[in-house]
């Protein structure tokens, strides 16, 4: 009694089937995409508005959106308050623009502002600054550890407080 080719052939159907379903043969095809941008765009201007008009505007060099949050690079922000909010890396976080790298807040009035990072309340209008930084106005200098400036009442609150003011003699 010896094996039929029916059964031979069969057998063979069966390991090259089960062999089909276990090996993976193209890996890269299934892995899942860790791209998860949903927006990348360059040089670009975007502008908030509301019923009222012009909120802020803000340019960009490279910017993308990625799980409902915006970042730009190399960045500058106007408001009819702010001349110039300039930065290397902002990110968008509802009412929120966090910047990084070299942040400098030029004002239409007032003091102007260098740090490496700052956060700023676009609802609110207050600039967080929660690393070391100077301020400037004409010959006037002020340093600290950190600041926090409300543009509307133009006041600011800052610690370890370093300044050299200039008054007009009377």
């Amino acid at each position: 009694m010896g094996i039929r080719l029916e059964h031979i052939i069969a057998i063979v159907t069966v390991l090259v089937v089960m062999g089909f379903f276990l090996i993976d043969i193209e890996p890269e095809s299934r892995e899942k995409s860790t791209n998860t941008k949903e927006l990348v765009f360059a040089n670009t201007r975007l502008i908030e508005v509301d019923t009222q008009g012009m909120l802020g505007l803000a340019h960009s060099r490279y910017g993308e959106v990625e799980k409902k949050t915006l970042r730009l690079y190399e960045i500058v922000y106007h408001t009819d308050r702010v001349n110039l909010l300039r930065a290397q890396k902002g990110t968008y976080h509802g009412d929120y623009l966090q910047l990084e790298g070299n942040v400098t807040l030029n004002q239409k009035e007032g003091f102007d502002y260098r740090a490496e990072r700052a956060t700023y309340n676009k609802e609110s209008q207050i600039l967080t600054i929660d690393s070391p930084f100077e301020a400037h106005l004409n010959e006037n200098i002020i340093t600290g550890t950190n600041l926090v400036y409300e543009m509307k009442e133009k006041s600011a609150t800052a610690q370890k407080v370093k300044a050299v003011l200039y008054t007009a003699e009377k």
